[in-house]
């Protein structure tokens, strides 16, 4: 008999033996005697598990009790691959259309290194929306801003829609055709080739308690849990995006679980909790609905 005992964060881990998955920690199981190889692992995020390993020996009629505690977070299958593809490129960015061009409206795009796709460099902002309200487009619409201000504000109360209006004054406005990114390209985008739980490590707040990396309830900011921060007002990841992580929930072009009346959002917002501005969580709305936590932040196809 073996007794695999957990305890915290490690309870609800898989157990494997020999290779054979048994069930989730804790666990008690019968096994064979002679050599075995215990492996228990719990999965941090797509791209990480936290991993226990041990060789043994049992005899006959012998209970052996393991107390596990899993290790640090490290790369999976998944994330190896992601890394790998990462490293493989050779650095050279594809060309933005009409980059040499003078374009007022034009958001500053920043190609996505290994991919055939740009991000915006900032979420749209409130200055961005109101030029397309002015200009006869995104239907008029002015959305509000809850007293905290438009300028360099991210545009917020915008839903699926809204976001489609936009984009379609500015595409016909600049002769560039813009988008929103799909859910697997704000991730790729997001975590700027990191494995970890946050583009910056982790911890919410980076490497100590004093460094501040985003706007959300328990970042440590003064916007924390009670308005959104001007865009650009924390350090960006390493492709060079800013506020990929808290501020406005981002609008993805993804279908929820294959229902296109709700589509993903990515990223947390000013008022969620440090779980919910990590890379890998998820959220969904109605395509019609919007929010004073949620806005948007453009992608482009590259040739």
């Amino acid at each position: 008999m073996l007794i695999v005992n957990c305890k915290g964060e490690d309870v609800g881990a898989e157990v494997f033996v020999n290779g054979e998955f048994k069930g989730e920690c804790p666990l008690e199981v019968k096994v064979p005697a002679g050599r075995l190889s215990l492996r228990v692992q719990k999965e941090v995020d797509s791209f990480n598990d936290r991993i226990f390993e041990q060789a043994m020996r049992l005899g006959d009629d012998v209970i052996k009790n393991i107390d596990v505690k899993l290790g640090e977070a490290q790369l999976n299958l998944k994330g190896k691959q992601q890394k790998s593809k990462l490293s493989a490129v050779d650095g050279k960015a594809k060309k933005l259309p009409g980059e040499n061009i003078k374009c007022i409206e034009c958001p500053e795009m920043v190609p996505i290194p290994g991919t055939n796709f740009a991000m915006a460099k900032y979420t749209v902002t409130f200055q961005d929306w109101d030029a397309c309200v002015v200009d006869g487009g995104c239907n008029g619409y002015r959305p509000s801003d809850k007293e905290w201000g438009h300028g360099k504000r991210p545009v917020i109360n915008v839903s699926w829609n809204d976001a489609q209006a936009y984009i379609q004054w500015l595409s016909n406005k600049t002769g560039n055709t813009y988008r929103l990114p799909t859910e697997e390209e704000w991730e790729i985008a997001a975590r700027a080739g990191t494995t970890t739980e946050y583009y910056w490590g982790i911890f919410p707040f980076g490497d100590s308690a004093s460094s501040v990396n985003a706007n959300c309830n328990g970042c440590g900011s003064k916007w924390d849990n009670t308005s959104t921060s001007p865009v650009g007002s924390f350090k960006p990841n390493g492709f060079g995006l800013y506020d990929m992580s808290g501020n406005v929930w981002q609008w993805t072009d993804s279908c929820w679980e294959g229902d296109c009346s709700k589509r993903v959002l990515r990223g947390g917002s000013w008022n969620d909790t440090t779980s919910n501005i990590r890379i890998a969580t998820r959220f969904k709305d109605d395509v019609d609905g919007y929010y004073h936590i949620s806005g948007f932040r453009l992608a482009m196809t590259l040739e």
